[in-house]
């Protein structure tokens, strides 16, 4: 190999300033995009939220689906002060008529929002409670009004979890 042919093999190796000047900005625009992101948790509670909620909702559609007597209550109630949505639980005193009462059934079946978090939940169309069929399928006002339900997680992001007519529960 010759002088001229090592002169150019070693003038090509390496970036030019241009190229690493482009690579400086990106890095610096991703930096100050990306790194609040991990510093701060807002908008991080609100999916929290959301998973917790579909994991308890869908034990609770499957605990419907299973029951065989109405001497359980199934009805899903949301609070907003502070916000809970979870199963009420069921009444077992003989002298008092009817299956729910107030209040909730337990942590397996209720999502209550830390104080700390600014985040409540919503269902759609103004609804404070419903409950599945023995399909499985969401019941709301009566029991022959099959409809699909949207509960909102508001915060920050403000993810929603659909249940839809046949009883699917996602997120949207």
């Amino acid at each position: 190999m010759n002088k001229n042919e090592l002169n150019k093999a070693s003038a090509q190796n390496g970036f030019t300033l241009i190229e690493l000047i482009v690579v400086i900005i990106l890095i610096s625009i991703m930096s100050v995009t990306v790194l609040p992101k991990f510093f701060t948790s807002n908008g991080f509670e609100e999916f929290t939220y959301r998973d917790e909620l579909i994991t308890k909702l869908r034990a609770i559609q499957l605990r419907s689906m299973q029951q065989t007597n109405d001497s359980t209550c199934l009805n899903i109630q949301i609070e907003t002060n502070p916000s809970v949505l979870g199963l009420q639980a069921t009444n077992t005193d003989p002298n008092i008529t009817g299956v729910c009462r107030v209040g909730f059934s337990g942590d397996t079946t209720t999502v209550r929002v830390d104080s700390k978090h600014s985040v409540f939940f919503t269902l759609s169309e103004g609804l404070t409670s419903f409950s599945f069929s023995s399909l499985g399928k969401p019941v709301s006002c009566t029991p022959i009004n099959i409809c699909g339900i949207t509960i909102t997680v508001n915060g920050e992001n403000s993810p929603q979890i659909l249940i839809n007519s046949e009883g699917y529960i996602h997120a949207i």
